[in-house]
């Protein structure tokens, strides 16, 4: 019988060597009992270790689900002013602390917007993106100089074109304010005869506004003591509202 071939082949004359040894010292029956068991034991072991073992791949790293985030917020919708309380005002500003040159010229350049806005050739994404650059000069206007007409009520007719309708209040209710200052007084009423049609037609930038009781009661305030009856409607015939 041939012996095995590799690495058992090396282990095998060492097993037989010492299976002889053995041998010499132990008698009859039990020294040929031992001798098989240990030649099973050898010869299995020595093949074993010429074979690779083959390993128990390890189980697939654990990977609990992942948790829900937080909700994203939703973008807040845009809200209409809060009514301002006449009587609490913001402290006034002096004269040196107003800055007059800015506060006119970007209260002209948020006109110039206002009317590319309304032009028919723009688109509707041009329009919008002209009234909100319009807004926030205007804003910024009465930021250097609070006492600004033009920017006051070119920013009401801004704000009642896109419905915050509250933030128009609000506004026409500051040009009511400075109606009586000297200094204000002429331009105010240039501007209320724009709004109220004095000689002139309405001022189609206030037309969704014209049913509004809020809008209609500060109309009152500003008609009051001219005795004009359709004040409130427009002094022409054909802009009155019913």
């Amino acid at each position: 019988m041939s012996q095995p071939s590799g690495p058992s082949g090396m282990i095998a004359p060492r097993a037989m060597t010492a299976l002889s040894a053995i041998t010499n010292r132990l008698p009859g029956a039990r020294m040929a009992g031992l001798v098989a068991a240990l030649a099973v034991a050898l010869v299995g072991g020595a093949v074993g270790c010429g074979e690779k073992q083959q390993l128990t791949p390890p189980p697939p790293p654990l990977r609990p689900e992942a948790e829900a985030g937080p909700a994203t917020p939703k973008a807040a919708t845009q809200k209409d002013c809060e009514p301002v309380d006449t009587d609490h005002g913001p402290k006034p500003f002096s004269f040196d602390e107003r800055s007059i040159p800015e506060g006119t010229r970007l209260a002209e350049q948020g006109k110039a917007k206002l009317r590319t806005a309304q032009s028919a050739e723009v688109t509707r994404a041009t329009r919008e993106d002209m009234v909100t650059q319009a807004v926030d000069d205007f804003i910024t206007a009465l930021r250097a100089d609070p006492y600004n007409v033009e920017a006051t009520y070119s920013l009401a007719a801004a704000y009642a074109t896109i419905g915050r309708h509250q933030c128009t209040i609000n506004l026409l209710t500051r040009l009511l304010q400075m109606r009586p200052h000297p200094s204000k007084h002429a331009e105010v009423e240039q501007h209320l005869d724009k709004l109220l049609g004095r000689k002139q037609v309405l001022d189609p930038d206030f037309a969704e506004m014209r049913k509004d009781e809020r809008f209609r009661a500060l109309i009152q305030k500003m008609c009051e003591g001219t005795n004009d009856a359709n004040c409130v409607y427009g002094a022409q015939r054909e802009n009155r509202e019913r």
